[in-house]
């Protein structure tokens, strides 16, 4: 009888072992904060010029609207890249202020922000997540915007100018923005 009762012990905790759920391990994303410094450059475009990383981790220069403007690009988490999807905003801070070359004085500048896959480069490959308008000539700005619906992988990303139609919306391919980007970073 003890024999009999120690068996169904035995199979009463075996049953109750394997039957119990399956703890699962909890992934918190964190955000990620991308390095804005010369040692974290993905790449420059051909109409951004005078560019300075400056002492407190923020990068300024020149961009022109020409050939779809300038701009400039950092690796997101090194040159391996992180999962779109698990992020649902990019937050950019930055300053800007426009030439006195500025053509149309009604016009204010437009930015976007594009995220490059593996093997892509700037002007091959590379997706616009948004476009968004700056209210004045010059200024700062924080823009979040919702990537939810993004998937893929990020390896690069760039805060440039949105010079789509720029001349037929009234500019010149000769405008220049001073871009100061300060931070950019994902948020899950």
């Amino acid at each position: 009888m003890k024999k009999i009762l120690t068996s169904i012990l035995t199979l009463s905790m075996f049953f109750a072992l394997t039957a119990a759920p399956k703890s699962t391990k909890n992934t918190v994303i964190e955000p990620i904060s991308v390095k804005i410094s010369a040692d974290n450059l993905a790449e420059n475009q051909a109409t951004m010029q005078n560019q300075v990383f400056n002492s407190d981790g923020s990068v300024t220069y020149d961009a022109m609207m020409k050939y779809g403007g300038g701009g400039i690009s950092f690796y997101v988490d090194g040159k391996s890249g992180v999962k779109l999807s698990s992020y649902k905003k990019i937050r950019v801070e930055f300053d800007y202020s426009t030439d006195k070359r500025w053509a149309n004085e009604n016009v204010t500048p437009k930015f976007k922000i594009v995220t490059y896959g593996p093997g892509t480069t700037y002007f091959n490959g590379g997706v616009d997540q948004g476009y968004f308008d700056a209210d004045s000539r010059s200024g700062s700005m924080v823009y979040e915007m919702d990537i939810s619906k993004s998937s893929g992988k990020v390896v690069k990303i760039a805060v440039p100018l949105n010079a789509w139609k720029w001349v037929e919306n009234g500019g010149s391919e000769e405008d220049l923005v001073t871009m100061t980007i300060k931070s950019i970073t994902l948020l899950p």
